[in-house]
């Protein structure tokens, strides 16, 4: 979500900007040509103090001087304008943003400011208020940017924030896709995890997840991939027997895996699964990057050299398997069969195979075959119908879930 002490640091630099290029210097024959921008010298002198302060980052001393010039008597309208501003300045430096705002909103009342710099000092007025949380003047200095002709929807993300700060969910998530659909386009990546913090504050799994599948399309991340793979695995009714393989596969193919026990587990659940090809391509993997292979190597290797060895076995008995499955009464051995096919890199036959199983019908766990299915289309680069396939996956078991990730790692949107 958005980061306050950034937010700060991106005002200061703002703000000592705009005070630098402030330049304070004595009366010249140059200033006299307009009496109205004339410092007297109980203010110039201490004014030019106060910007040499300023360039030493003495932003106690700069204040120091500002206030002599400040006890001044019978200022001009523009004096007191570049008093606040380069007060302003002091106070971004030293970072008390309270103040800065009020600095800055006292050069707009002077009535000196360049019209065409009145909008920008509403937006870090409205910014440096936020992060103080002052929100009352918050709103009050983003409704005059806006109203003077801002356009940056900045300040709407920040509104949107002070919601979730105040721990109003339901207008946290409802403001923040209000935006996203008024904006169009590829989604701004804070008010998607806005949307997913109010979601998840609010206990809406779903809805939390579909926000994170979102990130997941338009920003992929590892982190965002753990936070979604984790937040399938909580949904309520999710199946972890069954779909820990996915699980796995879905987290090794993210690049979460750093340690040998997930590839060691899905090694043997593939092998249990007739998918010798894959577990040996997996434990392959984990050779190849450093992470197998260590601390219990000949282990590791063991089972390496079994799925390699069930790979040949696979290869040779398949076709028989396939003969015996296609006369069972349910599709069940089809569907295995299949995606055994699948594992061995021959994904057209693997359709072939699984919808056949899907077909015969009297599957225990007809959701999950179609999910076999999606992974053979990917891997045939039948990418419109895995999309459509995915979408016909019904149940609450984290089949339909897990499917969607499948196709986000495969570089396709499910939305």
């Amino acid at each position: 979500m958005i980061a306050t002490h950034f937010l700060r640091a991106a005002l200061l630099a703002s703000a000592l900007t705009m005070g630098g290029a402030v330049v304070i210097s004595a009366p010249t024959p140059a200033h006299a040509a307009d009496a109205a921008k004339k410092f007297s010298p109980e203010v110039g002198k201490p004014l030019q103090a106060a910007q040499e302060a300023l360039k030493a980052k003495k932003y106690k001393e700069a204040l120091d001087k500002l206030e002599e010039a400040d006890k001044a008597s019978k200022k001009s309208a523009y004096e007191t304008y570049t008093i606040e501003t380069l007060r302003a300045s002091a106070y971004s430096g030293a970072g008390d943003m309270a103040n800065f705002a009020k600095s800055l909103e006292a050069t707009l009342a002077t009535g000196q400011v360049p019209d065409a710099d009145k909008v920008n000092r509403d937006k870090l007025i409205a910014e440096a208020y936020f992060s103080v949380k002052n929100y009352a003047k918050f709103s009050a200095a983003s409704d005059r940017y806006y109203k003077d002709g801002g356009t940056d929807n900045r300040l709407k993300e920040l509104a949107i924030q002070i919601y979730l700060d105040q721990k109003d969910y339901a207008n946290a998530s409802k403001a923040a896709r209000a935006m996203i659909q008024a904006q169009g386009g590829k989604p701004s990546k804070t008010l998607l995890q806005t949307v997913a913090s109010a979601e998840y504050n609010m206990d809406h799994k779903a809805a939390f997840l579909d926000a994170m599948e979102r990130i997941l399309v338009n920003y992929p991340d590892q982190e965002s991939w753990e936070s979604v793979i984790r937040g399938v695995q909580k949904l309520p009714g999710f199946n972890s027997n069954r779909l820990q393989i996915d699980v796995l596969r879905l987290q090794i193919g993210a690049g979460l895996v750093k340690d040998p026990g997930p590839y060691l587990e899905f090694a043997q659940l593939a092998m249990s699964d007739g998918l010798g090809t894959e577990a040996k391509a997996v434990m392959d993997k984990g050779f190849k990057a450093g992470i197998l292979g260590k601390a219990q190597g000949d282990r590791e290797k063991r089972l390496a050299d079994m799925a390699g060895k069930q790979v040949d076995d696979d290869q040779r008995k398949l076709p028989d398997d396939e003969k015996e499955a296609a006369a069972q009464p349910d599709g069940k051995q089809l569907v295995k069969v299949g995606t055994q096919y699948l594992a061995l890199g021959n994904a057209a036959k693997a359709i072939e195979v699984i919808q056949a199983g899907i077909k015969k019908d009297q599957l225990k766990y007809p959701e999950e075959a179609k999910l076999r299915l999606v992974q053979a289309y990917l891997a045939a680069g039948q990418k419109p119908k895995a999309v459509e396939t995915t979408k016909s996956i019904k149940g609450t078991d984290g089949t339909a879930d897990i499917a969607r990730l499948y196709l986000i790692q495969a570089g396709i949107s499910p939305f």
